[in-house]
């Protein structure tokens, strides 16, 4: 497959001064008809060694600088995040500071029982006012159908 320019994928960045990449295209197949999804490995010549592992880059057909390698590193589209141990380092450090500034795990531990124990306290609470409300509910109705009938019963005795 050979083309004047490709956006392709980094796969490997090992040799000095070149990149591998990998150019995904499709094929159409006509006795299956479906189209299959091929990878092409290029090899792309990178003069500054800029390129990491799953950078998305353009790569653009040139005079061959090798037997293998035709292509040359033309920008890179989008840099992908690369562990670095500078940056690790500083993770490292600023996790290390937040453990010591923070309270220790039994007392974040009882903290948490503490909280614990006032919403099953207020659950209760709460449930008890509900009882008692469905009790007078219920005292409301039993009064309203007692009286129901003492007035349906003396309506009966004058008939």
């Amino acid at each position: 497959m050979g083309g004047e320019s490709f956006v392709a994928r980094v796969v490997s960045n090992r040799m000095q001064k070149t990149v591998v990449v990998a150019v995904d295209y499709v094929v159409w197949r006509p006795k299956l008809k479906v189209y299959e999804k091929r990878t092409h490995k290029h090899f792309a010549h990178d003069e500054n060694q800029e390129c990491n592992i799953g950078d998305t880059v353009r790569i653009l057909r040139t005079q061959r600088f090798s037997k293998h390698k035709s292509y040359k590193l033309e920008n890179i589209l989008r840099r992908v995040n690369v562990y670095t141990p500078e940056v690790g380092a500083a993770a490292a450090e600023a996790a290390l500071a937040n453990r010591q500034d923070s309270r220790s795990a039994v007392d974040l531990a009882q903290e948490q029982l503490q909280l614990a124990k006032q919403r099953f306290e207020h659950l209760k609470q709460l449930r008890d006012e509900y009882e008692q409300r469905t009790a007078a509910q219920e005292l409301v109705l039993e009064a309203e159908t007692t009286s129901s009938h003492s007035i349906s019963s003396s309506s009966d005795d004058s008939a």
